[in-house]
């Protein structure tokens, strides 16, 4: 295959007269095409689990996931997390970052653990489902860790959330899981502690054991 592909060549090199050779165009002054905007997606889904074996020690957890694109200088919330607090997603000019904004009003005050860095390669990291990570563009992919624990006798919980920020064409797009773990005294509303809801209220998937 290399010498007959080398020989079309030379054959095209040595047949018919040379054709004059075009002037080259003029460089083009048309303003180079932009990025284009990352298209809008905000998804949030949640699957929880109820341990109501013991009526007097009740448990939950709370699986989620979300994911979001922002726009080049846009502010949202990335992942929320009733009765806790939410995660605040920003696509500045420089890095994507993102931050916890509490909203919880129980027994307290909450222990904030923050982890942030950035990766040396690009990565996915999905409970609920796989969420592909945009190729990085002008910047590298970041990671975020938070860990809040707070709560009384009457009830407490730790939640975990891990996120991957990416900068990408147009914008940044924000990939979310937490796990969310609850413990009463007993179920609402005989309990104060707020966080308790967890135990009866409804969500997209509950399974009870």
């Amino acid at each position: 295959m290399l010498a007959l592909a080398l020989g079309l060549v030379c054959a095209a090199c040595t047949s018919g007269p040379s054709q004059p050779r075009s002037s080259p165009s003029p460089p083009s002054t048309a303003s180079p095409v932009a990025h284009p905007v990352l298209r809008k997606l905000h998804r949030q889904t949640a699957l929880k689990f109820v341990h109501l074996h013991s009526a007097n020690n009740p448990r939950a957890v709370v699986l989620f996931d979300s994911v979001r694109n922002l726009q080049a200088g846009q502010q949202g919330t990335v992942l929320a997390v009733r009765r806790v607090g939410n995660l605040i997603g920003s696509c500045g000019p420089g890095q994507p970052a993102v931050k916890f904004r509490l909203a919880y009003r129980g027994a307290g005050p909450p222990t904030v653990t923050e982890v942030q860095q950035s990766l040396a390669r690009s990565t996915s990291l999905s409970l609920l489902g796989f969420v592909p990570s945009a190729s990085p563009v002008g910047g590298k992919q970041q990671f975020a860790f938070f860990q809040i624990e707070a709560g009384s006798e009457d009830g407490d919980f730790s939640l975990a959330l891990w996120a991957t920020l990416t900068p990408a064409a147009g914008g940044c797009t924000f990939s979310a899981n937490g796990v969310l773990r609850v413990r009463c005294s007993g179920l609402p509303p005989s309990s104060a502690e707020p966080i308790c809801f967890y135990l009866t209220r409804r969500n997209a998937s509950t399974h009870s054991g």
